[in-house]
């Protein structure tokens, strides 16, 4: 029986302890009761988790009711939640069936840390992975998703990728165990579906053994793309150089001259580009213009990417912020959102003014409190230190040659409408110190 063949699957990768405690996704199916009972017998601590999604009336129900009888009937353990997923659907902007998947997973990893359990099991097999292969082929795919469903993701694991439909039904059937029937699979309104019900019996009659035949396949590019992968990280050491290694201010920085000297660049930048939600086309549009003006910018979900120069900068977008933050004359430092320290001291001869960008020497008494940092906002202006005429902040930021980016992540120290300092630049000339001043305002960036 497959139990045997699932054991060694286990085994030769790894994918669980043995004796471990596993949450088993169980929706009633035939396959996940066929996963349940393997994992129950090969003596894994099972615990049965079934989401209802509400979708299908009193069948849904039926699903909840069958697989809490059949845990009882097992003695395993059993947890089940409502979740609604047409509503998070829309709430999210995306489909049924994939909030329907958000909701699960999250859940299910939810339940195994509350349960202590080092796995959650789903009774994906290899049928399931043959049809994902035509799936993504028919929507256009990398070499990842010819690949077919990995045996583990994260915590989630699959023991029954070693094991086609029939096979499962067979161990049913010999195991005398029954199952439930979602109606929706045997509807051909949806596209994995049809690939079921149409497409690969229309391959077998050309091909009898077309599953085992994918199967093979799968296998060989499963070993093709650990080649890939490292030539795509042999690339990025190559690209990225300049990239700060986890910083929030630019995961990525892709050179574009070295990248044109890539014998497949288009590839190599999707890769790259693919990890912060760019898609193909984005991709395309980006090397498309990867020549054009400097400061052209694209955002995925969760980045940002613009082009400066002859570099691609890749940012996370930023986070809604607090407006304004004040700072009160009593304050010796403060930590958000920016470190800095501030001190009132009395002018002197003896005092001496340093030159460095992260010290600003202010005076104290044409200071109107509490002041309040800020960022740049469209038309601001101030006098830089040394000059008489003012400046936008945009023409400051051109003239020292920064990127939008980084323009975007200045902060400015403001008494009330007059911009006294951008912090970490340069001082206001009208609020210097000078032989007039009685009293300095001394604030320092404090980076440790």
């Amino acid at each position: 029986m497959i139990d045997r063949i699932v054991k060694k699957y286990i085994e030769s990768l790894d994918l669980l302890p043995e004796g471990a405690r596993v949450v088993v996704a169980l929706s009633g199916g035939a396959d996940s009761v066929a996963l349940m009972d393997i994992l129950h017998r090969l003596d894994y601590y099972c615990i049965g988790a079934h989401v209802n999604f509400h979708l299908r009336g009193e069948e849904s129900d039926r699903d909840a009711a069958f697989s809490h009888q059949f845990c009882m009937d097992l003695g395993v353990p059993f947890y089940k939640i409502d979740l609604y997923a047409a509503e998070y659907a829309e709430q999210e902007g995306i489909s049924v069936e994939m909030a329907a998947r958000d909701l699960r997973y999250n859940w299910f990893e939810q339940l195994r840390k509350e349960q202590s359990a080092v796995a959650v099991a789903v009774a994906h097999h290899r049928d399931d992975s043959v049809e994902t292969v035509l799936l993504n082929l028919i929507r256009g795919t990398g070499i990842r998703g010819l690949t077919g469903i990995k045996p583990r993701n994260g915590n989630v694991v699959r023991p029954l990728l070693c094991c086609g439909r029939e096979d499962v039904l067979g161990y049913i059937e010999k195991r005398g165990l029954t199952f439930v029937t979602d109606r929706s699979n045997l509807l051909n309104e949806y596209r994995r579906n049809k690939i079921r019900l149409e497409v690969l019996p229309l391959l077998e009659s050309i091909q009898p053994s077309v599953r085992d035949s994918i199967a093979r396949t799968m296998d060989h590019l499963g070993e093709t793309e650990i080649l890939y992968e490292q030539a795509i990280d042999e690339a990025k050491s190559r690209l990225c150089k300049d990239s700060k290694s986890g910083s929030s201010e630019f995961p990525l920085k892709i050179s574009l001259s070295a990248l044109e000297l890539e014998k497949a660049p288009q590839s190599v930048l999707y890769e790259l580009l693919s990890e912060y939600g760019f898609g193909r086309a984005d991709v395309q549009s980006v090397w498309k213009n990867r020549w054009g003006t400097s400061g052209r910018v694209y955002f995925s979900h969760t980045h940002r990417l613009i082009f400066d120069r002859d570099s691609i900068l890749v940012s996370e977008l930023p986070a809604q912020e607090i407006t304004e933050y004040p700072l009160e004359e009593t304050q010796t430092s403060i930590s958000e959102p920016v470190n800095l320290r501030c001190r009132f001291v009395k002018s002197g001869k003896d005092y001496k003014i340093s030159i460095s960008k992260s010290m600003a020497y202010l005076d104290a008494d044409k200071l109107l409190f509490p002041l309040t940092i800020r960022h740049p906002k469209k038309g601001d202006n101030f006098i830089p230190f040394g000059m008489h005429g003012r400046k936008l902040i945009s023409d400051y930021c051109i003239d020292r040659k920064m990127n939008a980016i980084e323009k975007e992540e200045l902060w400015l120290l403001c008494s009330g409408k007059d911009i006294v300092w951008v912090i970490g630049e340069r001082i206001d000339n009208r609020f210097r110190v000078d032989e007039m001043t009685k009293r300095v305002y001394h604030l320092s960036v404090d980076h440790s």
